[in-house]
C-alpha cells in the first residue's frame, strides 16, 4: 500500500474533521495547528487548505488562517434536491432497461437493509450511516454511470456535516424511520414498479431533507 504524502495526510485529516463536525462552520483553523498535530511542515498543510478551499469547505484568509465555510439551509436543500435527481434517474434507468430488476442489486439492497436493522438495534450510529450510504450508492452504481456515482459520494459527504450536529435522540428516531422507508423502497424495486419506486424514493429523501433542516 502506498504511503500517504504529507499533503494527503493534512487534506484527509482536516477534511474528515470538517465533515464529522469536529471543526464547525465559522471556526478558524491555522496551518500551524494542523502541522503541529500531524508532525509535518506548513507547506503541505497550505496545499491541503487550497484544495479544501476549491471544494468549498474552507475560505482562506492570508496571515489569519482558514475559516470553515458554514453549511446553509440553501445548500442542504440543494444537496438533497441533487440527490433526488441522481437517484431517481438511476432507479428509472435500472427499472426500464432490464426485463426485470437485477437480482444481484435487489439481494444487495436487502443485505444492506439487514445491516441497518442490526445497527439500529445495537445503537451503532456510525455503522448504520455507513450501511445507509452504501444502500443509496448501489442503485446508482447499478445504472453504470461512474460520474453520477462520484457526484453522489460528494453530495453525501456534504450531508455528513449537518448530520454530525443532530442530537443522538433525533438521530435514533430518524434511523428507525429511514430503516422502514428503505424496506418499502426495496419492496417496490423488487416488484419492478417504477412509479411506486420513484414515489417511495422521493418521499424518503424529502423526509430526510426536512429532518436535517429542522435540526439546524
Amino acid at each position: 500500500m502506498r504511503a500517504m504524502s504529507a499533503t494527503e495526510r493534512a487534506y484527509t485529516d482536516t477534511r474528515e474533521k470538517i465533515l464529522d463536525g469536529h471543526h464547525a462552520g465559522g471556526e478558524v483553523i491555522t496551518e500551524g495547528q494542523v502541522s503541529t498535530a500531524l508532525g509535518i511542515s506548513r507547506t503541505p498543510v497550505r496545499e491541503a487548505f487550497l484544495r479544501l478551499q476549491s471544494e468549498g469547505l474552507l475560505e482562506l484568509y492570508p496571515k489569519r488562517g482558514a475559516v470553515v465555510v458554514p453549511l446553509s439551509d440553501d445548500e442542504v436543500t440543494s444537496v438533497m434536491e441533487a440527490r433526488e435527481l441522481i437517484e431517481a434517474f438511476a432507479a428509472t434507468k435500472v427499472l426500464t432497461e432490464f426485463a426485470e430488476p437485477p437480482r444481484a442489486l435487489v439481494e444487495r439492497m436487502w443485505e444492506l437493509v439487514g445491516e441497518q436493522q442490526r445497527h439500529l438495534h445495537s445503537g451503532s450510529i456510525t455503522e448504520f450511516h455507513e450501511a445507509d450510504t452504501q444502500f443509496h450508492l448501489v442503485m446508482v452504481e447499478a445504472c453504470q454511470n461512474a460520474f453520477l456515482v462520484d457526484l453522489l459520494r460528494s453530495l453525501r459527504d456534504r450531508q455528513r456535516r449537518l448530520s454530525s450536529r443532530v442530537s443522538r435522540a433525533a438521530t435514533q428516531d430518524r434511523m428507525e424511520i429511514a430503516y422502514r422507508e428503505h424496506v418499502a423502497l426495496v419492496e417496490t424495486i423488487a416488484g419492478g414498479d417504477l412509479d411506486d419506486s420513484l414515489a417511495a424514493l422521493r418521499a424518503h429523501l424529502r423526509k430526510s431533507r426536512q429532518a436535517l433542516l429542522q435540526q439546524r
